[in-house]
């Protein structure tokens, strides 16, 4: 049970960053909070002639509130731009950039902070004004309360002009392009160097395994989030078993594949499919979480969408293979996961599906490729790249690998570019790749 909920929270984790009720929920129970406590301090002080509470208002009751249902109202036409806003804005995205990417709209913080202010102004305001009578004398009025709300209501203000600030800039393709590369970046980082990676022996199983292990359906349908492979492994080490899995974080499964198998037979394999169904999270949609594939596809997405005849811009999928080749080439030193993991003992326990150099790099250039292959510009940017990533290539899958696509992409260029000088400068563009991979 601790295990299912371990991982369930991993999984989740990635839904909790892309929310926009998290912050605003927070400072929700904030604004709660202070309209509660603040009428409380300094209620019926006397605030005229004294220079340090000059700032404070110092009228009756019924100027209270007055003064707090202006600010109620303006902060909630500010509240409805903002929101509005932010509509038109995920429209916008999802249009353009792809629906996939209104995650990394979701995920901003600025967006995030300023709802939330607005959503505590306005719970304060209305609290306050609630318990403000407007029969009330100057000296029974809770002027500190009112105060913060006016100085709220000033700070949303504030943050509204920052939100517009940062929608305007959030929609520029460069931005999109660097947030999503962003994710890249922290996906990559989490691997470990390939130098300092420790690299088991791989131990050949019985080559009769699929033959008589036993296949054990999945819990549940969806998208795998997370899977907790070392409580597969300890599970499995524990009982002197051998576990396959037929999929990856990322893949979508239904309900009852039998994508699970294991040798020797278990005696009661329903039990034994909740077992292992604890260590595995499904759900309606891929998460970055153990899915290295998931941000490469972000970027090229946006470069596909960039490239079709719809929108037909160009420089936008050249900044993504920029993007991507920076990815690329800090994947060349890291080390990938191990396809088979040891117990203590050094026996193999669990063999499992992981992503590849050649399935990063073909999920990377191939869409690309074939949306750009009528566009010179694009092939010889993309064999430019291809060069620039083979300079940090360790390992000779690595070139092989990059030397495939090279020969792809010239390949795709001479059949679909007409232009002599074009095919030319391909040409030039795929030698010069090939030298740094030779």
């Amino acid at each position: 049970m601790v295990s299912a909920i371990i991982n369930w929270l991993r999984a989740s984790s990635d839904a909790v960053k892309t929310s926009l009720w998290l912050a605003p929920g927070a400072m929700f129970l904030a604004g709660l909070c202070l309209a509660i406590w603040l009428p409380r301090l300094g209620h019926g002080w006397s605030v005229e002639g004294n220079p340090l509470f000059a700032w404070i208002q110092g009228g009756s009751g019924q100027d209270a509130q007055l003064l707090l249902s202006t600010l109620l109202t303006s902060v909630i036409t500010m509240a409805s731009m903002a929101f509005s806003v932010t509509v038109v804005a995920l429209s916008l995205a999802a249009s353009n950039f792809g629906p996939r990417l209104i995650r990394v709209f979701r995920a901003n913080r600025l967006n995030e902070a300023v709802l939330g202010t607005l959503i505590m102004t306005i719970v304060y305001l209305l609290l306050v004004l609630r318990s403000v009578q407007g029969s009330w004398q100057a000296t029974q009025v809770p002027h500190v309360a009112v105060a913060v709300g006016a100085l709220l209501a000033v700070l949303s203000v504030l943050a509204l002009l920052a939100f517009i600030q940062g929608v305007a800039t959030s929609m520029t393709a460069e931005e999109v392009v660097r947030r999503a590369d962003d994710e890249l970046n922290l996906a990559i980082s989490e691997l470990p160097d390939l130098a300092s990676a420790v690299l088991m022996p791989t131990v050949a199983i019985r080559p009769d395994f699929e033959a008589v292990a036993t296949r054990i359906p999945l819990p549940k349908e969806g998208y795998v989030q997370s899977v907790q492979f070392e409580g597969i492994l300890a599970w499995a080490a524990k009982r002197q078993a051998v576990v396959r899995l037929d999929f990856k974080p990322g893949d979508f499964v239904v309900d009852g594949d039998r994508k699970v198998l294991l040798y020797p037979c278990p005696e009661d394999v329903d039990q034994v499919r909740r077992q292992i169904g604890q260590f595995i999270v499904s759900g309606q949609a891929r998460t970055p979480n153990q899915d290295l594939e998931f941000a490469i596809r972000h970027l090229v997405e946006v470069a596909v969408r960039a490239l079709s005849p719809g929108i037909n811009d160009p420089f936008t999928a050249l900044a993504v293979i920029d993007r991507l080749r920076g990815g690329a080439s800090r994947l060349c030193v890291k080390q990938l996961p191990s396809d088979v993991l040891h117990d203590g003992a050094g026996e193999v326990r669990l063999l499992r599906r992981v992503t590849t150099y050649a399935g990063a790099i073909d999920a990377a250039f191939n869409q690309i490729r074939q949306a750009g292959s009528t566009k010179p510009a694009v092939l010889i940017h993309l064999l430019d790249a291809i060069g620039s990533v083979g300079s940090h290539a360790r390992t000779a899958e690595q070139r092989l690998v990059l030397s495939r696509h090279a020969r792809l992409t010239r390949s795709a260029g001479l059949r679909d570019i007409a232009e002599p000088d074009d095919r030319e400068n391909l040409e030039r563009g795929f030698e010069k790749a090939m030298l740094v991979l030779r």
